[in-house]
């Protein structure tokens, strides 16, 4: 079982940041690490037989784990901006892709309809009547190519700087228009290949679009008006592709702001605050029947206790929907600020992240984990294509394919039977041939699982 750091390696730590030792913490970190063990291990049963359906006893053979059903997976940015600079295939990108490969079993691709214009960003329709998605195309080309699975983000935001400035000289009529066009255009075409979306994002702190001249940052709509326009972005969604995953995502749910904003009705808006109007959204989406099919959870927490965010992906589960972490990452400002030496911020922030994604891992309602940033802080990538690791990049490839890996050599009993506990995923199974030659197969293990299944060799 992995603790808190301790010893005299983290001798500053207790005065910079006390509560990262506290036994509260390690008692969060010990339940979520049997939660991994109880709920996302289950027992399975695999029968080994000959062609003709004969049990094979006594035959030994080696289960590995390929990939998680579970979604861990960064968003690519970076990797976008090189398809749209024409690099993809320089030194830089090519480390790059191999580096998330070895960690992430799953892609972020982005699809803004604009985005800030100063920054170097996925846009896919800027200027009017030019839609280009061909970047969009080629990141997840990519992904699919690479064996990962595809999200999108974000098909509906009504942020203005996400917002094209032509879109806006229009009225609301048919604002929704261009808008309805841009979401199924994207959907129809990525159908069965992207398939989970960022449907609508931070509907909490932003004016409904037609409230957005009067906009007044937190703007806190009602229910209702969330809940209008929402329905309308979800119904266009799954008329397209009905079978991909759909969440609605925000933040500010985690950690509390130090001086909490009024918002634009006059409120003091605060984590706890949010969190209650989210869980009333998700309920005014389901009496209508348009439920989001997992509730996003953004992360960009600076450093919070273990407790507080176990407390909150409680509360959050109430709305009886999966929670999807969308967008995690905490700063190591805190610890520069508190005066840590920064060799030791590197690693006390791999060990933070370690617990943080435990903790999430280990929660029965958290069902995907995607990181927003980990490669530019993993990674010191060179132009040249040289770089060198940091201790988070260690810390997070050894917890998701080592600690939650598997790689074991099992022997069949007298009935042909082998038993273990899986997480469900994909493994490839591999047995000698009587000519001594290894013959490997893939073996999809899906929760609940079947109490026996057969493995022909």
């Amino acid at each position: 079982m992995s603790s808190a750091p301790s010893g005299e390696e983290w001798r500053d730590l207790d005065l910079v940041l006390p509560e990262f030792n506290s036994a509260e913490n390690a008692e969060v970190l010990a339940e979520a690490e049997q939660n991994i063990q109880n709920q996302r291990l289950k027992p399975v049963t695999l029968q080994l037989q000959d062609a003709q359906g004969q049990a094979l006893s006594g035959r030994e053979v080696e289960l590995e784990l390929i990939q998680h059903d579970f979604p861990f997976g960064e968003q690519l940015w970076t990797l976008d901006a090189q398809y749209r600079n024409g690099q993809e295939n320089s030194e830089f990108s090519r480390s790059w892709k191999q580096l998330f490969g070895e960690v992430f079993n799953s892609a972020n691709n982005l699809c803004y309809w604009t985005e800030r214009p100063q920054n170097d960003a996925s846009k896919t329709e800027d200027q009017q009547g030019e839609q280009r998605v061909e970047n969009f195309a080629d990141t997840v080309d990519w992904t699919l190519a690479s064996g990962l699975k595809a999200k999108g983000h974000p098909l509906f935001w009504s942020i203005p700087k996400c917002t094209p400035e032509w879109v806006k000289r229009y009225d609301i009529d048919t604002y929704w228009k261009f808008a309805e066009v841009r979401v199924r255009n994207l959907v129809a075409r990525f159908k069965g290949r992207v398939t989970m979306w960022d449907a609508v994002n931070e509907a909490l702190w932003e004016a409904a679009p037609q409230n957005m001249t009067q906009r007044h940052w937190p703007h806190i709509e009602s229910t209702g008006v969330m809940a209008d326009y929402i329905e309308k972005v979800l119904t266009w969604c799954r008329e397209e592709d009905p079978d991909a995953q759909y969440l609605i995502n925000d933040y500010g749910l985690i950690s509390e702001d130090q001086e909490p904003k009024r918002g634009s009705d006059g409120s003091l808006v605060t984590a706890s605050s949010q969190r209650k109007r989210y869980l009333a959204l998700a309920e005014e989406l389901k009496t209508r029947g348009c439920a989001p099919n997992a509730i996003g959870l953004q992360a960009h927490t600076g450093w919070v206790s273990l407790k507080l965010l176990q407390n909150c992906l409680t509360e959050m589960g109430q709305a009886g929907l999966p929670l999807h972490i969308t967008e995690f990452w905490a700063s190591p400002k805190v610890l520069l600020e508190r005066g840590m030496d920064p060799k030791q911020v590197e690693e006390v922030t791999a060990d933070y992240v370690r617990q943080f994604l435990t903790v999430c891992y280990g929660h029965p309602k958290v069902e995907a984990f995607f990181f927003w940033g980990f490669m530019n802080r993993a990674v010191n990538m060179n132009a040249d294509g040289s770089y060198s690791l940091t201790p988070l990049f260690h810390s997070v490839k050894t917890l998701l394919t080592e600690t939650w890996g598997l790689r074991k050599t099992l022997s069949s009993n007298a009935q042909g039977e082998v038993q273990l506990p899986l997480y469900a995923g994909s493994y490839q199974l591999r047995h000698r041939l009587p000519n001594g030659q290894l013959r490997g197969q893939k073996l999809e293990i899906r929760h609940p699982a079947p109490s026996l299944i057969p493995v022909l060799l």
